[in-house]
């Protein structure tokens, strides 16, 4: 999770070259009628004060694979969002995780293309952290729709 994340895909990529990425996990939503279960296909990034824009054309080929997806920005941070976190963090983006900013990054550098597409755990009011039993099944759910995004994403990412 989280700055770690990118310190183990920077040392995967060390002693590999793919031609495309596909990020996927859990987020959550940042905005209210962004329910649980919703994908959410990145068109930005945002971590650390600063934000990263993933290529236009890319997300667009996405778009047409998983047309009930929600796009917009994603931001991450350092440690698990409360309510009020996500309330602030959606004037920015629909979205809030804690890798894609670095996992992002690293891919920019390496010129790898990418697509990021998160599935909401927790909505805006809910409150994510202690009782992890508590988000089993829900998360188990969601695990089983990301997986189905992944499958319809994952020619567009091998074209790219």
């Amino acid at each position: 999770m989280g700055r770690q994340a990118g310190d183990r895909l920077r040392a995967w990529l060390d002693v590999r070259n793919p031609g495309g990425a596909l990020v996927i996990g859990f987020s959550g939503a940042t905005r209210a009628g962004v329910g649980a279960g919703t994908v959410v296909l990145a068109e930005a990034i945002w971590g650390d004060g600063s934000g990263i824009p993933l290529d236009r054309a890319l997300v667009a080929r996405a778009r047409e694979a998983l047309p009930d997806a929600v796009v917009g920005a994603v931001a991450t941070v350092a440690r698990p969002a409360g309510p009020a976190e996500k309330a602030r963090l959606g004037l920015e983006a629909l979205a809030v995780d804690m890798e894609s900013a670095h996992l992002g990054r690293e891919l920019v550098r390496r010129g790898i293309p990418f697509l990021i597409v998160r599935i909401v755990l927790d909505e805006l009011w809910e409150d994510v952290s202690g009782f992890p039993i508590r988000w089993a099944g829900r998360a188990l759910a969601c695990s089983r729709k990301l997986g189905r995004a992944a499958a319809a994403l994952r020619p567009v990412v091998e074209a790219a």
